[in-house]
């Protein structure tokens, strides 16, 4: 790997790394309705002006933009409104954590899907490693009477699905130009966001303009959502889906070290085997196989 690609693959983990952490920022003083509209309105706006410069539009035809829409719905406004609604609650490591299982879903299930691929020990083994590491971080809260702090993680499971079908979604309907398709399914997730508030607009203060929670918002749009969609893009042909995919290990980790250093997290001595045990999985269901990053636009990484 040269030099600026082993540069971008580093960015490209901190972009989606720190997205848990901007997330737990922005919360405090954004619903996430309201900041899940922001940053993909902000990085449609990057994506169409980057579409603009190369001169190809969005030449998508009534199909392709039914396909967005469902990438848009699956790939965005879902897994953004889940992890949003769960990180006003938990932790942005915790976050982090549970979402590392996208992957290891992705994969191991990808036979049930596409019937080219494989359900061998190694993905079963990851994927009971995955889940493990999952239950070990919410049996905690498992409890009469306190089930109900159990919602965020499983709002954070939900929006881990909703990454994994749409990678294999977009693997089973491609489009020969993935910067077209990533641009209008955030276009398409912007804009049925912006009708939701329209609708259900409700009253709240207007929060500082000019305040971190606000330029957490920004940051989301313009990194985790645009600027990694570009790297991503710009790097699958460079390095291959394989080396790309490794990505997967670095993000929980960022995502848990940034929430101890800047929000002063104390994770707890079960958070760190439950890293272990789903950084164990994320290898052994991508150490053989890891063909679905190549195909069409693996939503998985590119909407933390």
């Amino acid at each position: 790997m040269h030099a600026r690609d082993f540069l971008l693959w580093g960015l490209l983990a901190g972009l989606w790394g720190s997205s848990f952490l901007a997330i737990g920022v922005a919360v405090e003083s954004y619903s996430p309705q309201t900041l899940v509209f922001g940053r993909m309105a902000i990085g449609a706006l990057i994506l169409a002006v980057v579409l603009l410069i190369r001169g190809s539009g969005l030449s998508l035809g009534v199909r392709g933009w039914g396909i967005a829409a469902v990438v848009g719905l699956s790939g965005n406004v879902l897994p953004f409104l889940l992890i949003s609604y769960a990180e006003q609650e938990v932790d942005t490591g915790l976050a982090a954590l549970i979402m590392g299982i996208a992957p290891i879903v992705t994969l191991a299930a990808a036979p049930l899907v596409h019937h080219e691929e494989s359900l061998g020990l190694s993905k079963v083994l990851g994927a009971v490693a995955g889940f493990g590491g999952v239950l070990l971080l919410v049996v905690p809260d498992i409890a009469p009477g306190n089930l109900g702090s159990l919602l965020p993680q499983v709002a954070l499971v939900c929006a881990a699905l909703c990454y994994s079908f749409t990678a294999l979604f977009s693997r089973r309907f491609p489009h020969s130009d993935p910067i077209q398709m990533a641009a209008a399914s955030v276009l398409t997730g912007a804009l049925g966001m912006g009708g939701y508030l329209l609708i259900f607009f409700e009253p709240q203060a207007v929060p500082d303009l000019l305040g971190v929670s606000s330029l957490a918002v920004v940051y989301l749009g313009l990194g985790p959502t645009a600027l990694a969609a570009l790297i991503y893009f710009y790097l699958i042909p460079r390095i291959g889906a394989a080396k790309l995919s490794q990505v997967n290990y670095v993000v929980p980790v960022v995502g848990t070290l940034l929430g101890i250093f800047f929000l002063g997290e104390h994770p707890v001595w079960t958070t760190w085997l439950a890293l272990l045990m789903i950084l164990a999985g994320v290898y052994l269901v991508t150490r053989k196989e890891r063909r679905i990053a190549g195909h069409g636009i693996d939503a998985s990484q590119l909407a933390e």
